[in-house]
């Protein structure tokens, strides 16, 4: 039995972390947001959450995405 491909999302990172991420917005095959995280070359912790949908802010890198998520990465400390 063959395993199912990860869930393609789609990844944006805004701030600081645009210019430290390998890829500033794109599609990445992943599938928690931690995986997504390292696809484009960062860490969730304490300064990097990430958006998933627009709604639910989290630096959890267990969160399971599905298809057709969108995850934007982001600085914790952006907007002040």
């Amino acid at each position: 039995m063959t395993a199912e491909p990860a869930p393609e999302v789609r990844v944006s990172c805004y701030g600081a972390l645009a210019s430290r991420a390998r890829i500033r917005s794109g599609t990445v095959r992943a599938a928690t947001l931690g995986a997504a995280a390292a696809a484009v070359g960062l860490e969730l912790d304490r300064h990097i959450v990430a958006a998933l949908n627009g709604e639910r802010i989290s630096n959890d890198p267990a969160v399971v995405l599905a298809d057709g998520d969108a995850v934007a990465f982001l600085s914790a400390d952006a907007g002040g």
